[in-house]
């Protein structure tokens, strides 16, 4: 299992270095084969995703203050997803210098957009 694991970050890690990007996909799962850029995770039409971060911290949770990134998925693939994932994380770097670059996941809101999950 921990080779599967360290060949799925390899593969990961190789794609990251050829698109350019920052962010590290880790949606991937060991136990089927490795999601190319071409793979379908959502409907085949465009995607809101939003990327919720604070943006200033108070003296208690409930004085948080929250922003919102978002960028347009063209469709539901790896690739296209990853793309609206990295444009997010860029403007979150920008505004509030967000270090969370591990995408972890994309959660359907009950508008139909993708609410990105980030781990650090």
């Amino acid at each position: 299992m921990q080779d599967s694991y360290i060949e799925e970050a390899n593969y990961y890690d190789n794609l990251k270095v050829e698109l350019g990007y920052e962010t590290v996909w880790d949606m991937g799962d060991t136990k089927h084969s490795y999601m190319t850029l071409g793979t379908s995770l959502f409907t085949d039409k465009p995607r809101l995703v939003t990327y919720k971060c604070i943006k200033e911290m108070g003296a208690n949770f409930n004085e948080t203050v929250w922003i919102t990134f978002t960028a347009v998925a063209e469709n539901g693939t790896v690739g296209a997803l990853w793309k609206a994932a990295e444009s997010c994380y860029q403007q979150a770097k920008l505004v509030v210098g967000d270090w969370h670059y591990f995408v972890e996941d994309f959660e359907m809101n009950d508008e139909g957009h993708l609410e990105m999950v980030t781990g650090s």
